[in-house]
């Protein structure tokens, strides 16, 4: 990259800095999903100043993931019987961001596929949690921290759609290939850019404490522990959705590199491989 384009991709950064406030029911939205003590009651009423968002969270809880048998048409209803609270908040936020970032000037984005990986990613780490008995935080934000973990790969089409257009269109290596590329066209990595939006937007500090700090191999702590799980969970995304056919050797292979025991990883890869298509419909309503 020449110091000209350099230039040009650190003022188009310092712009994301300087995004403007969220409107003003967004704010109301994200400061209820981030209020621990907030009645099913009260979150539904705020919810519901966006109709746009009560519809896609009733368009999940009537996909197919969740295996509905009639039709639900109440928010309180679907947070009651099918999602749960704390999967309405963490959905919300990746609804509530993924509408502030237009990524119609990227061509070459799919929406729908940027939210399979991101959901996948957001099961697997709480599957993993789970199946490994880790409890140091709770599995909402677990599988919050996954679903917003690629969330720089939005900004990046709202900010750079021609660079980006650019590395899609080479279409080599799945997702993991993506980030690298971003890496090396705009200097700067997504997981980066992906921190100073949800810096900018004040999202709760765990998760901007996770993109900071996602390539930081000195952090210890509950932190480093969930970094570690959530990098296990892209790996094992990427196995499904971009490595098609995976034999037990590869399983072995990606065990050994997270250092997490074979069957642990196993359990949590095959529950996926099972559930991929209900992920899908969700990844659908997510990505309208």
């Amino acid at each position: 990259m020449n110091e000209n384009t350099k230039q040009s991709v650190q003022l188009r950064i310092n712009k994301l800095k300087s995004l403007p406030a969220l409107p003003e029911v967004s704010v109301k939205i994200l400061e209820a999903i981030n209020d621990p003590q907030i009645s099913i009651e009260k979150l539904a009423d705020i919810l519901s100043l966006s109709p746009g968002l009560v519809a896609r969270l009733l368009g999940l809880a009537n996909s197919a993931y969740f295996g509905q048998s009639r039709q639900i048409n109440d928010l309180r209803a679907a947070i009651v019987q099918v999602l749960g609270l704390q999967l309405v908040k963490s959905l919300t936020v990746g609804i509530v961001l993924n509408v502030q970032l237009d990524t119609s000037r990227c061509k070459n984005f799919d929406t729908k596929s940027f939210w399979m990986h991101s959901l996948m990613t957001a099961v697997a780490a709480q599957k993993l949690v789970g199946t490994c008995g880790w409890d140091a935080l709770p599995t909402s934000t677990v599988y919050t921290s996954g679903l917003l973990l690629d969330i720089g790969v939005l900004v990046v089409a709202y900010l750079f759609p021609d660079e980006l257009d650019r590395i899609l269109a080479a279409g080599a290596g799945g997702y993991f290939q993506v980030g690298k590329n971003i890496s090396h066209e705009l200097d700067q990595s997504h997981y980066h850019i992906g921190y100073i939006l949800l810096k900018r937007w004040q999202l709760p500090a765990v998760y901007q404490s996770v993109l900071q700090h996602f390539d930081d191999i000195e952090l210890s702590g509950a932190e480093a522990e969930l970094i570690s799980f959530l990098k296990a969970s892209r790996l094992i995304c990427g196995l499904i959705l971009d490595e098609g056919d995976v034999d037990a050797d590869r399983l072995v292979q990606v065990a050994e590199q997270v250092m997490l025991p074979l069957e642990h990883l196993s359990t949590v890869f095959y529950e996926l491989v099972a559930n991929k298509e209900n992920v899908q419909k969700l990844a659908e309503v997510m990505g309208r």
